[in-house]
């Protein structure tokens, strides 16, 4: 049975306090639905440009920007591998909502996004030979870390050990259950290429399932950019068993994130990014709010999307589509069968 090795101390616990005060923070901004978007858009473009970036990806935040936002088809390694990414963003955020448990299917599916058009051979499939994680200087090749498993049924097998512990109810924080989860999945390696992109996935995944908006109101790829090479030491630290340094570092991302976040909604407000009136200051029912996730990351939806995706009835779905287009938030496009919602003042 996996069981964690960790202490509580004086640093981690302050990182502890210091994420449930800002995140109390955050969740009070009362931001109007407009800017709740935008910064839910904003977060996941940031968040795909550092989590790429991290892994060498050479694209700049304004190019990541346009490739995101302008629909045109990649056509470069370094395009695939942003596209990717983001679709993988939107589609865990589908993920939360339907509540589906960390599972080594779940894990699989993310490789796929992460890897489509990139790996035509390996992705959605562990590995199934060994490989040394390193790099080469004058002296010879520098070995990093040496996976613990090194065929694709022991590497399930660790996976699934992993996700029965995290699974379980527990009295420990989901922020300290995100850090052992987030190096774990490292530490196995379970594929050829794309780890570091999983890992960080499944770790916004599961903040996600425990009550943490992650790419909503922050993001965790900042950080880790910010000093490569420390992200990997502090992360490799635990490669040893003893997880305290990099639980420490990885708490201490998460409110380095929350502080920039503020700091990002304080910019945006204070500039009145948009000029909102009327009803549209109305905030958002937690199911309307679920309706307006899948319209960013669709961009037009019609009813039975709302149907599938959250599986409700056709006449509540229908309902939450007019009550947003009552809001004006949303604006029904055609009159017909055919006819679909988007954003307001957004024509596809």
């Amino acid at each position: 049975m996996y069981q964690p090795k960790f202490a509580f101390t004086p640093a981690l616990i302050n990182h502890l306090t210091a994420i449930e005060r800002l995140y109390g923070q955050l969740i009070s901004e009362r931001l109007i639905p407009s800017l709740s978007l935008k910064l839910t858009e904003e977060n996941k473009i940031l968040a795909t440009h550092y989590s790429t970036s991290i892994e060498g990806n050479p694209l700049s935040p304004r190019e990541v920007t346009n490739i995101l936002l302008d629909d045109s088809i990649p056509t470069t390694k370094s395009e695939k591998e942003v596209k990717n990414y983001f679709d993988a963003l939107n589609h865990v955020s589908v993920l939360a909502m339907q509540r589906k448990t960390l599972s080594t299917s779940l894990v699989l599916d993310l490789h796929r996004f992460v890897m489509r058009e990139i790996d035509k051979k390996q992705p959605g499939r562990f590995r199934d030979s060994g490989v040394i994680v390193g790099h080469r200087n004058l002296s010879g090749l520098v070995v990093k870390h040496n996976p613990p498993a090194h065929n694709k049924e022991a590497i399930k097998s660790r996976l699934e050990d992993l996700f029965d512990y995290l699974n379980r109810p527990s009295d420990l924080s989901p922020l300290i259950q995100a850090g052992i989860l987030h190096h774990e999945v490292a530490y196995i390696h379970p594929f050829y290429d794309g780890n570091g992109r999983v890992t960080r996935l499944l770790t916004a995944y599961y903040l996600l399932l425990h009550g943490y908006e992650v790419t909503k109101y922050f993001i965790l790829d900042d950080y880790y950019d910010l000093d490569r090479l420390e992200y990997s030491d502090k992360l490799h630290s635990a490669d040893t068993g003893n997880k305290t340094k990099w639980i420490e570092y990885f708490l201490e991302g998460i409110a380095h994130s929350l502080k920039a976040a503020l700091e990002r909604i304080h910019d945006l407000t204070e500039r009145q990014i948009e000029s909102i009136k009327g009803d549209k200051r109305v905030l958002v029912t937690r199911r309307e709010e679920e309706v307006l996730q899948i319209v960013v990351e669709l961009k037009k939806i019609k009813t039975q999307d709302v149907v599938k995706r959250l599986q409700v009835s056709r006449q509540q779905a229908q309902s939450l589509l007019h009550n947003l287009v009552e809001k004006e938030i949303l604006e029904r496009v055609g009159i017909t069968k055919s006819s679909y919602y988007q954003l307001k003042s957004q024509r596809i």
